[in-house]
Parts: structure tokens; C-alpha cells; sequence
């Protein structure tokens, strides 16, 4: 019986957005730390994969090696998207930490909003509001 409550949750969850899946490139990334600085990214090093489940975040580094993220996301509500991380060849520690999304297409832009959410299992030290803006690009 508590497999059945574990699974009721999901059931609830909007099904995938068709206009999520595919590859996506980040032509800006913003940081809002909690201690009020700001960090803006516009090297474009970084892409998302989105299929219906799963989505894989890849960033070029600055040493040249590429970090992978994987994360399995389900549509909470229109417009929102709950994000869990399965797996990292990066940050190990935060499989399992997971965040909610505000995202928005818009042709081939696709914009992300998140904000630290107590709720969930504690975001990294630091880590505040973080906004995307990104551009739709052939999958690889």
C-alpha cells in the first residue's frame, strides 16, 4: 500500500510539455545569490536536452572538460516544472536536491526562473535565485 501512496503524487502531475523537448542552448545565465551579488554567463557553454522525464545539462568549462547533470523533471502546474538531479559528473553531493522551475517558451526562446525552495532538500550554500534565457538548437 505505500507504493500506492508514493505513486498517487505523480499521477496528479501535468503531462510533459511538448514544447520543452528538444535542445536548447544558454545564451544568458543569471545568479542571484543570497548574499545580494550577481554573476551573468553569456558564453553559451551550456545546452539542455529535454525529453518527456529526463533532461541533461552539459557546461563547458573553462578548462575545456564538460560537466553532465541529469535530472528527471515532471510539470507540476502550467508553466512550472519540479526538477530533481539523478545524477552528476560534477557535483555528486546534490543527487537528489531538486528545484522548482517557472519556465516560459516563446518561439525558440525558452526562459527559466527559480527561486530556493525550502520545501525541498536543501539547495547548495549559496545558491539563490537563478534565471535563464535560452535558444532552441539542433539536437546533436
Amino acid at each position: 500500500m505505500a507504493s500506492l501512496a508514493v505513486a498517487v503524487p505523480w499521477s496528479h502531475a501535468a503531462a510533459a510539455d511538448p514544447s520543452l523537448t528538444g535542445c536548447w542552448r544558454a545564451v544568458k545565465i543569471i545568479l542571484h545569490a543570497q548574499d545580494g551579488s550577481k554573476t551573468e554567463d553569456v558564453s553559451g557553454r551550456c545546452t539542455l536536452h529535454f525529453k518527456d522525464a529526463e533532461f541533461e545539462s552539459v557546461c563547458g568549462t573553462s578548462a575545456g572538460r564538460a560537466v553532465r547533470s541529469t535530472y528527471a523533471y515532471r510539470i507540476v502546474r502550467p508553466g512550472f516544472y519540479s526538477a530533481t538531479m539523478t545524477r552528476s559528473s560534477f557535483r555528486t553531493d546534490l543527487a537528489g536536491s531538486a528545484r522548482e522551475y517557472e519556465y516560459r517558451v516563446e518561439g525558440d526562446r525558452l526562459r527559466t526562473v527559480t527561486q530556493p525552495q525550502a520545501h525541498l532538500p536543501v539547495a547548495p550554500a549559496g545558491a539563490g535565485r537563478v534565471e535563464t534565457e535560452a535558444a532552441r538548437m539542433p539536437c546533436p
